[in-house]
């Protein structure tokens, strides 16, 4: 056989790694759904794992409960929450490409800050959270980051290395000042390819070491305090055109996962927000849960194993208690009578 035919042989049986480069075309994007999947047996990924034309198969692994992010445009979002980030003239910093539902946050056991959306801007530097709006103990307020909040640096590459810092304070009235500090440290770690059960991808991973301080002062005690929240290790595998990560690990300060997820679908859509009609909160708890929803459905609650520990049905206010559950992190469930799915990790703590 003639050394030519033998050498192309020889290659198109060979893995194809492509190393790629991701920048702002690679985030989400306004009218899209992307829909991740919760992994149960996330105990067995070892994230330490990576390095040059490496492949990673979590093909695998096994699917719990399904998440859905959906990028909304800023005007859709409450207007109270809009002000610093459709202002291009008075904050042209802080300006949002889109703007993204999160998570409720309890401040110190003070401060609530619920029904949030964190507002994104993506271009050529990175992308990047500008700030949130959020109903502060009951207030709809519009908060900018005094420092930018850098989650990718573009355009990202492997072996970049980075870091940022990223903070916000806030007044709440008759209590004080609430704010958070964030540092992130970045490193684009390894390239490959990553197999999951959605597909197989040309990739880059990117681990980022993020740690979360909490700032306190209370007006009527004249005293403030610093509260950590700890350090996490957030593993990202990110392929071109994906919009989020094609898979996700994130590990606690031991280095041990504690949760992962991976992309399983991603639909143009039309552009609504309907996850605002079920509220979940307290998160974390001391033993009582509470839903508010516009909408009458069904709840499950799953230990990190996925068994199923407690079921029943939920009216548009609802109180579960969680009190004869050991303290933890757990994975609840709301399956609203119009088909609507919110999967949310919680907390208990005694």
């Amino acid at each position: 056989m003639p050394k030519t035919i033998v050498l192309i042989l020889t290659l198109l049986g060979m893995t194809s790694y492509a190393q790629i480069t991701v920048d702002a075309t690679d985030m989400p994007q306004v009218g899209h759904s992307y829909i991740s999947q919760n992994i149960l047996d996330f105990i067995i990924i070892d994230a330490t794992l990576t390095g040059a034309s490496y492949n990673w198969d979590f093909s695998s692994v096994i699917g719990l409960s399904r998440d859905t992010l959906n990028p909304v445009s800023v005007s859709s979002t409450p207007l109270a929450y809009q002000f610093f980030f459709n202002n291009m003239i008075l904050y042209p910093d802080h300006v949002a490409d889109y703007a993204i539902a999160s998570q409720d946050i309890d401040g110190a056991g003070v401060v609530s800050l619920t029904e949030r959306f964190e507002y994104f801007r993506d271009d050529a530097s990175g992308h990047k959270i500008t700030g949130f709006g959020a109903n502060i103990n009951g207030i709809p307020t519009s908060v900018k980051y005094d420092q930018i909040d850098i989650i990718y640096d573009f355009p990202m590459d492997y072996g970049n290395n980075s870091g940022s810092d990223a903070s916000y304070l806030i007044s709440v009235p008759t209590l004080g000042t609430y704010g958070q500090d964030f540092s992130r440290s970045k490193v684009v770690d390894g390239w490959g390819t990553v197999s999951t059960p959605y597909g197989t991808f040309d990739c880059l991973r990117v681990k980022t070491t993020l740690t979360t301080t909490d700032t306190l002062y209370i007006d009527a005690l004249g005293v403030g305090s610093s509260i950590p929240r700890g350090t996490e290790y957030i593993y990202d595998w990110i392929a071109k055109g994906e919009g989020i990560p094609v898979f996700t690990a994130i590990a606690n300060a031991a280095g041990v996962v504690t949760e992962a997820s991976y992309l399983t679908e991603h639909l143009t859509s039309t552009e609504s927000y309907t996850a605002s009609s079920i509220r979940l909160f307290p998160n974390p708890t001391f033993g009582q849960i509470k839903i508010e929803s516009d909408l009458r459905g069904n709840y499950l609650l799953f230990d990190l194993t996925g068994k199923l520990i407690k079921k029943d049905v939920y009216e548009v206010f609802t109180k579960i208690d969680l009190s004869t559950f050991k303290s933890g992190f757990y994975i609840i469930t709301l399956i609203a009578e119009n088909g609507q799915i919110i999967t949310k990790k919680i907390e208990i703590v005694h």
